[in-house]
């Protein structure tokens, strides 16, 4: 008879330390807005990131919210449109013009990582000049005009999020509100609040971090291929149109689909943020980076 192996000690205080941490983010979700607003905790409280990372929640990843569309093409508005999302169990519904995954989710990721040490729903402040540097985009007009319309697009929006794991969060923004203080001069600065709500869809370990640096390069069709991937410790396979659905594209063709496919692939294994990443077939294969 086979003696069974006594588990590492090393393993088990991880296991205790998982199951402490895990009933800590329970708590932490079951707390209402007003307690977490009392109780001033921010998003770094709740889901730490270092400074060269950005954050996502999983969710969010999972789903079509950010679109990869043809630029020439004119954003729809939505009124209570149901969001793909790629698990049966969660359903997001969108209200307001489309957001895309080749400025939108740049902007709010930025926005994110200026508010995550500030209570959430406290008031952050950050220069235009500041948020296109740090975005890596060009310093002139035209981008100071497209991040403010990213702004404005990201705060004049609603959503209903329902999951298991935390119930119906209603009236979500991904902005709570913005505004640009003193404009037309040199102190003009952008004035933004974070949904309180927002700290439920990071609770529990629920996000997935990433290399700012070499994230923000990337393709928008590369990124929401990323963005899905990173969202799980090992990505099962991935159907092709499943990949589809949740870049919200209207590419028809199979085929062109398949080869644009590939291309984000050997993007993504270029950049270091996955080991390796492949089509095989009609589906997308994906060996995790240790770190991402």
């Amino acid at each position: 008879m086979t003696a069974k192996k006594k588990p590492r000690k090393g393993s088990a205080i991880e296991d205790v330390s998982a199951k402490v941490s895990e009933a800590k983010q329970r708590a932490l979700i079951q707390r209402t807005t007003e307690e977490i607003k009392e109780a001033q905790l921010s998003l770094f409280d709740l889901a730490p990131w270092d400074d060269d990372m950005r954050a996502m929640p999983n969710d969010y990843g999972r789903s079509a919210l950010f679109t990869v569309r043809n630029k020439r093409q004119k954003r729809m508005a939505y009124e209570q449109k149901a969001i793909y999302h790629y698990n049966n169990d969660v359903l997001i519904t969108f209200t307001g013009v489309e957001l895309r995954a080749d400025d939108d989710e740049l902007v709010w990721q930025q926005v994110l990582e200026y508010a995550k040490r500030f209570t959430v729903g406290e008031p952050v402040y950050f220069s235009m000049y500041q948020l296109l540097t740090d975005l890596d985009w060009p310093i002139n007009g035209h981008y100071y005009d497209k991040a403010e319309a990213s702004l404005t697009r990201l705060q004049a929006n609603a959503m209903q999020v329902t999951s298991p794991r935390f119930g119906l969060l209603d009236s979500v923004s991904l902005i709570d509100k913005f505004k640009i203080v003193n404009r037309g001069t040199k102190k003009a600065m952008c004035r933004v609040e974070i949904d309180q709500k927002m700290i439920y869809l990071f609770a529990g370990d629920h996000y997935t971090k990433f290399v700012w640096s070499k994230y923000r390069k990337l393709r928008p069709i590369t990124r929401r291929l990323f963005d899905y991937l990173a969202s799980h410790r090992e990505p099962y396979p991935l159907k092709l149109e499943t990949f589809r659905l949740i870049c919200g594209s209207e590419s028809e063709r199979a085929a062109k689909w398949k080869e644009q496919t590939k291309e984000a692939c050997k993007e993504l294994t270029d950049s270091g943020l996955v080991s390796s990443t492949w089509v095989n077939g009609d589906s997308i294969y994906c060996e995790r980076a240790e770190q991402i």
